[in-house]
C-alpha cells in the first residue's frame, strides 16, 4: 500500500510538472527569464565601454559602479532563474515558480512607493512627507494601533532632525514651505 501510494505520488508530481510546462503562461515566463538572462549578458559585454571606471580613483566615486552593480545582480538572478527552469523541466523539483515570481514581484510596490517619495520631497517638504511616508508604510504593513502611529510620526521626526539638522544634509526644501509665514519660512526651509 505505502508503495502505490509513493508511486502515485511521484507520478502526480511529474504530471503537474508536464503540466507546469504545457501552459501558454509558464512559457512565456520562461521565454522572458530567457530574455532578461541574454540582456543582462548583453549589458554585461558593455560595462567596459558604456559604464567608465577610472584609474586611481576610489570604487565608491566610480561612475559605472551602480550600474555594474546592477548587471552583476542580473546576471546572478538570472542565472539562478534558469537553473531553476532546469530542475523544474528535469521534474527535479515541485512546481511553484509562478507564486514566487509573483512574491518578488511584490516587492516592486516598494520601489513605487519610494519614488512617490522621493518625488514628494521637494514639492512638499522633508518633514511632512517622511512623517506622512512612514505613517503609510506603518498602515500598509498592516499595523494599526494608535501606538505604531505615534511611533511612526515619532521616528520621522527624528529622522528628519538627525539628516537635516545634526548632519546637515542638503536636502531641498519643499515648495509648499515658501507659503510659510516669513518668521517660520527660513526655520523651515534650513532645519525641516
Amino acid at each position: 500500500m505505502i508503495q502505490t501510494n509513493e508511486i502515485g505520488s511521484k507520478s502526480n508530481q511529474a504530471q503537474r510538472v508536464e503540466d507546469y510546462f504545457s501552459s501558454p503562461y509558464s512559457s512565456a515566463l520562461v521565454w522572458f527569464g530567457v530574455c532578461t538572462f541574454l540582456v543582462a549578458v548583453f549589458l554585461a559585454s558593455q560595462l567596459g565601454t558604456q559604464a567608465k571606471f577610472f584609474d586611481g580613483m576610489p570604487i565608491e566615486k566610480q561612475p559605472g559602479l551602480w550600474s555594474a552593480i546592477g548587471i552583476v545582480g542580473m546576471l546572478i538572478f538570472g542565472f539562478f532563474q534558469m537553473l531553476q527552469f532546469w530542475f523544474h523541466r528535469n521534474g527535479l523539483q515541485a512546481p511553484g515558480f509562478v507564486p514566487e515570481v509573483l512574491t518578488w514581484l511584490r516587492a516592486g510596490e516598494y520601489v513605487l512607493w519610494f519614488m512617490a517619495y522621493v518625488y514628494l520631497v521637494p514639492i512638499v517638504g522633508y518633514l511632512p512627507v517622511t512623517v506622512g511616508f512612514l505613517m503609510l508604510m506603518t498602515w500598509r504593513l498592516g499595523y494599526r494601533s494608535r501606538a505604531h502611529f505615534a511611533f511612526a510620526v515619532l521616528t520621522g521626526v527624528l529622522i528628519v532632525l538627525v539628516f537635516k539638522s545634526f548632519l546637515q544634509v542638503k536636502i531641498p526644501g519643499g515648495v509648499t514651505y515658501e507659503y510659510l509665514p516669513d518668521a517660520v519660512r527660513s526655520f523651515f526651509i534650513l532645519y525641516l
